[in-house]
């Protein structure tokens, strides 16, 4: 996937059965299964889950486990990520499990699966390496999910809406009363703010009478609360609303911690850890915020600061990784700039310099042509003078080549 080797971005040993892990538990098991370190990097990749993953342990160790997972709910709400419930479980020390998912690994087609772990304590682990996490993989096994921490709702306000809870989707289309659902959206985006009960009335009921207004208010909550099983996640005090903090995952939260822990790596020079904390962001960026309410004003704000935090984080890893030299990876990241917005024409500009550098002269000359196609057709304007340098500088360089 990236750099110098494919395999191995966090500089692991590649072996199928856990060379210097637990390889008799990993190798022998029956089933597909893998190893991870505490910072969830693959640390062992069995001959089973080569065979059902289709990625050779050469090409799985280093990476961590929602890199190459990248499952889904049955209903298609993410459950592999940065910040997923199953990662917070194995850190603690507790097994996690899902009684049915959708593996979306890379290079092999989509299937159902089960997933099931084994904590290994720090005693059985080699000295100095830590805790270490066995997951299983069971295709097609509908066995019962293990008993996991108790977890608080999951939000997700980037791309799509949605809420889980244990690890099982909301049926948000269900909700016959809409206004409960939008007064969800506004708390939300309040991260456990307290939000007056006028301002929520004046919001979706627009001009009703004051007594009116509350009472559809005091109705909306409590449908969402009925819908949502639970009494404790939408408080009421002094007048207005909030949800309970404590009780629930955001995944915008989430994204800008990401993002901060990356500024603050980059600046002290740490490349390697600014590189995995912003592309822990950039997963969980599945889309632009409350992506379905995309012309509606009371949210457009909000949405345009993550969308440009979105792409200086890109525009930040993608500049990490080639100082790195994983030319693949900064290349893969301006690519995906790019295909949310082609007008970002600093991502074209860094696309051409990664070109460069990696020797593909005649692609870095087609991607200024397709730079300067889109703005004059877009923006109807020409490429900075910087784009242009870059430009002049492949020029020389192909003319330079024998």
């Amino acid at each position: 996937m990236v750099g110098a080797s494919r395999g191995n971005p966090g500089g692991g040993t590649a072996h199928a059965g856990g060379k210097g892990g637990m390889p008799d538990i990993v190798e022998h098991a029956s089933d597909p299964a893998f190893e991870l370190d505490e910072a969830l990097r693959v640390v062992a990749w069995n001959r089973r889950a080569e065979a059902l993953f289709g990625r050779p342990a050469a090409e799985a160790v280093g990476w961590r486990c929602y890199e190459l997972l990248r499952a889904n709910l049955p209903g298609g709400e993410p459950l592999c990520g940065p910040d997923c419930h199953g990662g917070t479980c194995y850190r603690q020390a507790v097994p996690f499990g899902v009684a049915e998912c959708v593996v979306a690994a890379e290079g092999a087609a989509p299937f159902r699966a089960a997933l099931s772990s084994l904590i290994l304590p720090e005693v059985r682990a080699l000295p100095g390496r830590g805790r270490r996490v066995l997951v299983f993989v069971h295709p097609l096994d509908p066995a019962a999910a293990l008993a996991a921490l108790p977890q608080p709702f999951r939000i997700h306000l980037l791309g799509p809406f949605a809420i889980l809870r244990d690890e099982r989707p909301v049926a948000l289309d269900r909700w016959q009363r809409k206004a409960a659902l939008v007064l969800m959206k506004l708390l939300a985006m309040r991260r456990g703010q307290p939000v007056h009960g006028d301002v929520l009335i004046d919001h979706l009921w627009p001009g009703v009478e004051a007594a009116t207004g509350r009472q559809r208010l005091k109705v909306a909550a409590y449908y969402a609360r009925h819908e949502l099983g639970s009494r404790t996640l939408i408080e009421h005090g002094d007048g207005g609303y909030a949800l309970a903090r404590g009780e629930f995952w955001l995944d915008v939260a989430a994204f800008e911690a990401h993002v901060a822990a990356g500024v603050r790596h980059a600046r002290a020079g740490q490349d390697a850890e600014a590189s995995a904390a912003l592309g822990d962001a950039l997963a969980l960026y599945r889309g632009d915020f409350l992506e379905e309410h995309l012309y509606d004003d009371w949210c457009a704000e909000e949405r345009e600061r993550l969308r440009e935090l979105y792409f200086d984080a890109a525009a930040r890893l993608a500049a990490g990784l080639r100082r790195q030299g994983r030319l693949e990876e900064a290349e893969r990241t301006c690519r995906r700039a790019l295909a949310r917005e082609a007008c970002r024409e600093s991502f074209h500009r860094q696309l051409m310099e990664v070109l460069i550098d990696m020797g593909r002269l005649g692609e870095a000359d087609q991607q200024f042509r397709s730079c300067r196609a889109i703005l004059l057709r877009e923006l109807g304007v020409e490429p900075l003078p910087e784009t242009r340098r870059v430009f002049d500088r492949v020029q020389a360089a192909r003319t330079a080549r024998p």
